[in-house]
Formats: C-alpha cells, structure tokens, sequence
C-alpha cells in the first residue's frame, strides 16, 4: 500500500511539473506574439504547410480540423453522457472539463485579440481571434481527457491503448490542419497545445486527488454493483 502511495504521488508530481512546463511554454510564446516577434517564424512553417495542399490532403485535414469544433466536440461528449455504460466514468467528467476549458480559450482570445491570418490563405471561413487556437485546445483537452478516462476505468489494456493511439493521432492532426486551412499561425497551435498541456494535467489531478477518493465506484466496471452503488449515491 505504501509503494502504491509514493508510486501515485510520484506521478501526481510529473502531471503537476507538465502543468508547469505547459503554463511556461504558453507564457514564453504568448510573450513573443504579442511583441510581434514571430512572423518570421509563423511565415515559414506556415507557407511549408500551405505546399502541401491538394484535393487529396485537403479531402483529409478539411473534415479532421472540424473535430476540433465546439458543436462537434460537445456532440462526443453528448454521445458519452447518454451511453449508460459510459456516462459517470467518461462524459460527466468530460463534460465538466470541456466547459470550463471553453470558457477559459475564450478568454484568452479575447484578451490577446490577435487577428487571424489573411481571408486569402483559408481553405474554411473562421470567424473570432486567431491566438491561441481553440481547437488545438480543445482537442489536447477534450479529447486527451477521454483517453485519461477511458485508461483508468477500462480493464481491457488493448481496447485502452488503441483508443490512445487514435485520440493522440487526432489530437495532433487538429492542430496541424489549423494551419492547413490557413486559419491560424503555427504559434497559435503551439499556444493551444501548451495550455491545453496545463489544463489536461490539472484536471487529472483533480480526478485522482478529489473525485477518484470520494467516488471510488467510478473506477468501476459498467454493471458490476460498486457501479450501481455509486450511480445510487450520485443520484442521491
């Protein structure tokens, strides 16, 4: 029992340091852009990018940058809080975190008000402040937050590894196609990513610190009675 504590608070330790690293990151870019130092920078990864569209890619990355849309990802977790077998372990929890991360992107555009790249370049029309970029953080967030959730309640290792290797894969290629389609700077997507990062470390915390001790049936096979007990107890 003793290992299993200092082995959790070892890797509480390494989700709070990458909460850091991230918060840092984003300070360090947001600094820059904000001083107007990176068009050198966003230019040339940017216009890399833009070479690589054709019908195929952009047959691809189009519908891919749309996962990364509120309406699309709130349609996930929809999905997940009315499965019965999926509600308290993954879509009460990611519905949770995915509101409280819109309310925070949202603000932060708003505060650094930077304009998004010129109307000529987009492939999709976009609306709002370009940094950070809100899918790359919604995605890390949303999507990082459901495979966290799925690797602590599922017993079945393959299922939870393949769902890793998908969400992770989806998670870098919203990012990426938010340059593809010419609505974001490469530092909007780094920005997003590395407070997204933060946001997805701490609320794992949270999860394993505040609400695993107080609900442990939500580590719970669906089914099983500590399930039902605990549906019970919430309910109640």
């Amino acid at each position: 029992m003793e290992q299993r504590l200092n082995s959790d608070n070892y890797h509480i330790r390494g989700r709070l340091i990458l909460a850091a690293l991230g918060a840092l990151c984003f300070s360090m870019i947001a600094l820059q852009v904000t001083a107007g130092n990176t068009a050198a920078f966003d230019h040339t990864v940017d216009y890399a990018v833009y070479g690589l569209r054709s019908g195929f890619t952009e047959a691809v990355l189009i519908p891919i940058t749309y996962m990364g849309n509120a309406a699309t990802i709130v349609t996930v977790i929809a999905v997940l809080v009315l499965i019965p077998r999926s509600r308290l372990r993954i879509g009460v929890p990611a519905a949770v975190t995915g509101t409280v991360v819109l309310i925070f992107y949202k603000c932060l555009k708003a505060g650094f008000a930077r304009e998004r790249p010129d109307e000529a370049l987009r492939l999709i029309t976009q609306g709002g402040f370009s940094f950070p970029s809100g899918h790359s953080m919604n995605g890390i967030v949303c999507y990082g937050m459901i495979i966290f959730l799925v690797r602590r309640s599922c017993r079945r290792r393959r299922a939870a590894d393949i769902t890793t290797a998908l969400l992770t894969l989806l998670i870098l290629l919203i990012g990426f196609s938010r340059i593809f389609v010419g609505v974001h700077y490469v530092t909007d997507v780094l920005g997003g990513w590395s407070m997204g990062l933060c946001c997805l470390m701490l609320a794992t915390v949270v999860m394993d610190r505040l609400v695993y001790p107080r609900y442990p049936g939500l580590l719970a096979e669906p089914g099983t009675k500590e399930m039902q007990t605990q549906e019970t107890q919430m309910r109640g």
